[in-house]
């Protein structure tokens, strides 16, 4: 069935009226007992996968549909790339083929997850608007045949998105058969990462009128005093870009300009989420953000979405840790992503992930078999309440028809993927069989319960301003996270709006932008004893990214007892020795040196170069608690580890030493080993304690689950 609107002739004047409509309405996030009746506790972790019906023929999706149940998925995916089968013509609508997909996904017992269309704009949109294409840093705008092509920023396409989203809204916002709605999709422009039409000039210029109100204002807190920058009006600002400059940019604009793109980001999907609000009843609203990228900030959504949802593929050819990481794939970033979402928001999983050989990387190899099935009960382990395949078909044609699926190219055959897959679905129904309703968190393991202090801020601030090509901003976050990790303990990623004193320890890596009110936030933490942990380039600047007009990290020099009078950074594959506790280990990156005040204790000194026996790393007590700085960054991350497992020690607080790439975590009653290297690992499971998956002994790319 087709319905007809007329066209609109004032798409502007209607997309002021739609966003006007839209932020008339809060988006109001589910309740916890909402939450709970559609990710009932008992079902824990609940497994789909994406189908796409739209690039198959009508008389195969009933087979598809009914061997996706058989094969035990819970749930479909569907939409998200389909807005020219939705609206084939500008005001015609046509969901007769979706209505059957829900129909059958609904007859053979499947939930549906349904998409916003809005990454992929079909071409009568963009042909009737150019002005809605994305434009890149070399000032080509972009044209249709691909996706994410165009820009959030534009009120003429938000005007099209808003009728879209609503339409879909009105027909399945009561549906009981669909379980929730993900907002576009990977929400970025990917290789493009910035936009630059005029459309994000316009609204980088509003919000810079908005933040700053005078001119002179901006002035002040980017520094144009420098090289005779100075503006007169806001009218004269364009979106720094490096391809335009002779010379650097100007950090400050950079600074402000990667917050206002976030914001918009997510102002884009709190517009989207308002109008659905306005239909939906009983159902939960996503996005899938990416792991990797840094344009888009998740925490600016967690108030907007009922459920943080994420993508990671593990295995496109990069190396990860260990001589098998190419084919387990990266163990700290996916941990990491875990416990960063899980902290945005109790309800997360992962949307994406893959089930075999992927079409888009430099080197797509297979993952190692057993790492699929190791990903899922991973995901199950960090906390997740759902996980979603991409895909279950492997498509014939088109830029993926290289990347696997659940099943083989004929439609019906499992590929090694999906057959991980549904041993996995079966690993988590013998688990809702084993569990224990209300169990309770060993209180060792809660002791050990660690936040890791993170802000897309620093981030970005970091990367503009690395003062060596060797930093790498995560690679120094996933450095201590790891180490946490390994000492056996919970960890979430918080930001500042978290209570510190919810933790034992908290960890704060270079964390540069500060204030004296996030210092004095510290100082009371650690005086009402918690344990603090600051590392190098903490509190070097303001939260404009100014250098303090005083002593080096000058908020901090009273707080972990020490000057920092001096960095090094030493170029290309050269080291240095940093001693501590008998051992020695190597650094390149970053490394300060430190004068410890009185009651300042070191823990590491340098060992070689002009500054041989200064001080690399110090603790001091501060009221119950006490104070930790490390002033270098080592290359493999064991002095990152030692370090911290002393905090833990001096804490009085028995840690865990678990290797690297190996995990050991509790949830829902449930211990779960997953091992990340390439050597078979016992995990710690008490010889009282019944094995459910697995295996004492943990192979690679293997899984132990275990009660006590």
């Amino acid at each position: 069935m087709q319905t007809c609107l007329k066209s609109c002739r004032r798409p502007l004047a209607l997309a002021i009226f739609y966003s006007l409509l839209a932020s008339s309405v809060l988006g109001q996030r589910l309740s916890n007992a909402q939450t709970d009746v559609l990710f009932p506790p008992a079902e824990m972790m609940t497994i789909g996968v994406y189908y796409y019906p739209e690039a198959w023929p009508p008389e195969q999706w009933e087979r598809d549909i009914k061997n996706i149940k058989r094969f035990g998925f819970e749930y479909i995916h569907v939409g998200e790339f389909a807005w020219a089968f939705m609206e084939p013509e500008e005001g015609k609508y046509d969901f007769a083929w979706l209505d059957r997909v829900v129909d059958l996904a609904a007859k053979n017992g499947l939930k549906v997850i349904l998409c916003t269309p809005t990454p992929t704009p079909p071409v009568w949109l963009v042909e009737k608007h150019p002005e809605v294409l994305v434009v890149d840093d070399y000032g080509r705008t972009m044209v249709h045949g691909t996706r994410e092509h165009a820009t959030w920023s534009s009120e003429v396409y938000r005007g099209y998105v808003a009728k879209i989203v609503t339409e879909l809204g009105k027909r399945y916002g009561n549906n009981p058969n669909v379980w929730g709605w993900q907002l576009d999709n990977e929400l970025s422009h990917y290789g493009k990462n910035y936009d630059y039409s005029n459309a994000s000039q316009e609204k980088f210029r509003n919000w810079l009128k908005a933040k700053y109100k005078e001119i002179a204002n901006l002035n002040r807190d980017w520094g144009t005093a420098f090289w005779s920058q100075r503006y007169q009006t806001f009218d004269q600002i364009r979106i720094p870009n490096e391809r335009e400059y002779v010379a650097q940019f100007n950090p400050h604009s950079m600074l402000d300009f990667q917050r206002w793109f976030a914001e918009n980001a997510a102002d884009y999907l709190r517009f989207q989420t308002n109008l659905l609000r306005r239909q939906t009843k009983n159902q939960w609203i996503t996005s899938n953000f990416m792991n990797s990228h840094r344009e888009v900030y998740p925490t600016l959504s967690r108030g907007d979405l009922d459920v943080m949802t994420w993508t990671i593929y593990p295995v496109h050819g990069q190396m990860n840790q260990g001589p098998l990481g190419y084919r387990l794939g990266d163990a700290d970033a996916m941990s990491f992503m875990h416990d960063y979402m899980r902290s945005l928001n109790s309800v997360q999983g992962i949307m994406e992930l893959q089930p075999g050989q992927v079409n888009w990387g430099e080197v797509n190899p297979w993952p190692l078999p057993g790492a699929i099935r190791m990903w899922i009960l991973r995901a199950f382990a960090g906390g997740a309440r759902l996980v979603c395949t991409y895909r279950y078909r492997q498509p014939l044609y088109g830029a993926e028809l290289y990347h696997k699926g659940i099943v083989e190219t004929d439609g019906v055959t499992p590929s090694p993927g999906g057959l991980e897959y549904m041993q996995a679905i079966k690993d988590m129904q013998l688990l809702r069989t084993s569990r224990r309703p209300n169990s309770v968190e060993p209180k060792d393991y809660a002791a050990r319960r660690s936040a890791l202090l993170y802000h897309f801020d620093n981030r970005w601030d970091l990367d503009n301003h690395k003062q060596t090509t060797r930093w790498n901003t995560m690679g120094h976050i996933l450095k201590y996270h790891t180490a946490l990790k390994s000492l056996g303990g919970p960890v979430d990623v918080i930001d500042e709006t978290s209570d510190f004193a919810r933790y034992p320890f908290l960890v704060a890596p270079a964390y540069q932008l500060v204030d004296s009110q996030l210092s004095a936030r510290w100082t009371k933490y650690a005086e009402d004893g918690g344990h603090l942990v600051l590392t190098l380039r903490t509190a070097q600047k303001d939260r404009r990214g100014h250098l303090w007009e005083g002593a080096w990290a000058q908020p901090i020099v009273d707080l972990i007892g020490a000057r920092i009078p001096t960095y090094d950074v030493l170029p290309g594959s050269l080291t240095g020795k940093v001693d501590a506790s008998g051992k020695t280990y190597d650094w390149g990156v970053w490394g300060e040196s430190l004068e410890p005040q009185r009651g300042t204790n070191v823990l590491a000194t340098y060992a070689d170069h002009y500054y041989k026996g200064n001080a690399a790393a110090t603790t001091r007590r501060l009221g119950k608690g006490s104070v930790t700085y490390v002033g270098v960054e080592s290359l493999g991350g064991e002095l990152e580890k030692d370090l911290l497992r002393g905090v833990f020690e001096r804490a009085g607080v028995a840690a865990r030493n678990l290797p690297s790439g190996f995990y050991v975590e509790w949830r829902d009653g449930f211990w779960i080993a997953t091992n990340f290297t390439e050597q078979t690992l016992p995990a710690p499971v008490p010889t009282s304690a019944k094995v459910l998956i697995g295996t004492r002994d943990v192979p690679p790319a293997g899984v132990t689950v275990w009660i006590e």
